[in-house]
Order: C-alpha cells, then sequence, then structure tokens
C-alpha cells in the first residue's frame, strides 16, 4: 500500500525535477549547465515564494482576508466613529456563508436567529449580520445601531 506522504512526495518530486529537465542540454557548447542553473534558481525562487505564502496565512489573523477583512473594517469604522460596535449590519448571501464558514472553521459557537420581515441575522462578534438575499451576494451595507 502507497502511503499519502509517498504520493504527495512523489508529485512534488516529480514536478521539480520535469521543471529542471524542461532545458536542453547541449553537451558540446557548455550552455547546458547555465540552462539547468536558471531552471534551478527559478525553482527556488517559487519555492521561498510558497514558503512566505504559507507562512502568511498560518501566521496571520484569519480576519484579514476576503468578506471577513471587509467587515471587520466596516464594524472597526463604526467603533471609532461612535466608541462602541454596531447593533446591526446587512450583508449579501456570499459574507453570509463566508461568516458561517468562519465559525465553522475556527470552531465557533454558530448563532442564528431569524427578525422580522422573514430576515435571519449571523452573530459576528458584538454585531447581528442581517441577511439580505434579494441583494448582491457580495452586498455590504453601514452598520447601525437599533432604535
Amino acid at each position: 500500500m502507497i502511503s499519502r506522504r509517498e504520493v504527495v512526495t512523489a508529485g512534488v518530486l516529480g514536478t521539480l525535477s520535469n521543471a529542471a529537465m524542461a532545458a536542453p542540454v547541449d553537451a558540446q557548447s557548455g550552455q547546458g549547465d547555465i540552462g539547468v542553473q536558471t531552471n534551478l534558481n527559478q525553482i527556488r525562487n517559487e519555492l521561498r515564494d510558497m514558503k512566505a505564502i504559507l507562512e502568511d496565512g498560518m501566521r496571520r489573523s484569519s480576519l484579514g482576508f476576503g468578506g471577513i477583512g471587509l467587515i471587520r473594517d466596516k464594524l472597526t469604522l463604526h467603533l471609532r466613529s461612535s466608541g462602541k460596535f454596531p447593533d446591526l449590519c446587512e450583508i449579501g448571501t456570499a459574507l453570509f456563508y463566508e461568516v458561517y464558514d468562519w465559525h465553522v472553521k475556527h470552531s465557533q459557537q454558530i448563532q442564528i436567529v431569524r427578525i422580522a420581515d422573514q430576515r435571519f441575522a449571523i452573530q459576528f462578534m458584538f454585531t447581528q449580520l442581517v441577511v439580505r438575499w434579494e441583494n448582491d451576494p457580495n452586498y455590504l451595507g453601514q452598520p447601525y445601531d437599533r432604535g
């Protein structure tokens, strides 16, 4: 039986070896060594880029990316202007799914409530995000307080 590690390692090493062999080797002129060195340098640079991306993904706050980051920026703007987090903010369905997936990914309790006018809201931090299904899926309204 082949382990998962062997499959993944074989795929990665096979890809790297194919890239290294892509340059034509010309033994008479000595250009083959330069081509191989160039390809190896390109592989090294790509691996460094991949390492940086993976480290960013593991170390950075997951609240800074995608729709969650946009919601966070709106909530922060309201916090700075009023001194408190908003009670409500309207969002589209795509942002709702991102917030829901964020809760699942981080094992956070999901609190979804039904409110007036056949609406529902999901609790995110200290704010209820009201889903506006009739708007654009990426819709993000202005945060506001009750009253």
